[in-house]
This record gives C-alpha cells, structure tokens and sequence, in this order.
C-alpha cells in the first residue's frame, strides 16, 4: 500500500509532477491516465518531476514516469527535468536508465503543486495492463533493465492471457 501520492500542476504549458514519500504501483493508473491526456494536449513545453520528497518509488511509477520522457521527447520534443535531492532515489532513477530521457538535477527546494492524484479504484485488468506497459517501457531504456524484468514481463503476460481467457469464458457463457 502507497503511504505516499502525486501531486501534480500546470503553469503556461509546463506540467509539474511531485513524488511525495513512499510511492508505488497503486499509484499508477492515476499517473499513467494523465500523462496520456498531456500527451495528446498541444502547447505543451516542459515537464518537470519532482523527487525531493520521494523516500520510496517502486519501478512501476519509475516505468511510467520513463513513458512520460520518451513521449514528450517523440510528441512535443521536449527533454523532461527530474529533480532529486535523495541520492539513493537519483541512483534508481539513473540506473534504470531515467537519465536517458531526462535531465536529471539535484536540487534544494521542490516545487509547489496543488492538486493531489487519487488513487482510482480499478479492476485486476487495468491494474495488470498498466504494470506491464510501465515495465516493458522500462526494458525499452538498456539491456540491463531487459534481463531484469523480463521474467517478471513473461508472469505478468501470462497472467493477462489467463484473465482474458478467463473474460471470455465467462461472457460466453453469461
């Protein structure tokens, strides 16, 4: 369970994300749902992720927040900033390979944002889909990251084939 959330603002066509304590993938679906609609947005000139008050962050938030990177960069062309003041949470963050679509900054102070992301409640299917989008984009980032999460890519996997097998056999027969 999160005992953390996100925070998140948007200034003249900056958006700024704010990781506060410990967060993890219950935390995702909210996140991945508004970076696709920033995604679509036009006017979009920045992006900034603040870790200065991150204590924890699972690799399913650091997936989705990889996604974010290599979106702005391929749909706006825009290189995102991550701010950190933890050096365990920036060796994460580098070491999955973050600093390849972002720059990466120590800071001091982090940023102001006034709106908190709710945790939705979602189904098993969703939740699922999501965790394996924010992993496969991380496998995306250098091999290192392949060999590591690419049995759990391959659990995850089945366990969606077994689900919509399962959705199926229960539509057909209801």
């Amino acid at each position: 369970m999160s005992t953390g959330h996100v925070e998140y603002t948007s200034l003249d066509g900056t958006y700024f994300f704010k990781i506060v304590g410990e967060v993890r993938a219950q935390s995702c679906i909210s996140l991945d749902k508004l970076l696709s609609k920033i995604e679509q947005q036009t006017g979009v000139i920045g992006a900034v992720v603040d870790l200065t008050q991150t204590t924890f962050i699972d690799s399913t938030i650091l997936g989705i927040l990889a996604k974010l990177g290599i979106k702005l960069k391929q749909a706006h062309n825009i290189q995102a900033v991550m701010l950190s003041t933890n050096p365990d949470i920036t060796t994460l963050a580098n070491s999955m390979g973050l600093g390849q679509v972002f720059i990466v900054l120590n800071c001091g102070d982090s940023v102001a944002c006034p709106h908190t992301l709710i945790d939705e409640n979602t189904n098993q299917h969703t939740m699922l889909k999501t965790v394996l989008d924010a992993h496969k984009t991380l496998m995306k980032l250098n091999e290192s990251n392949q060999n590591v999460f690419e049995p759990l890519v391959k659990q995850l996997e089945k366990q969606q084939e077994y689900l919509e097998e399962t959705q199926l056999a229960v539509s057909q027969h209801g």
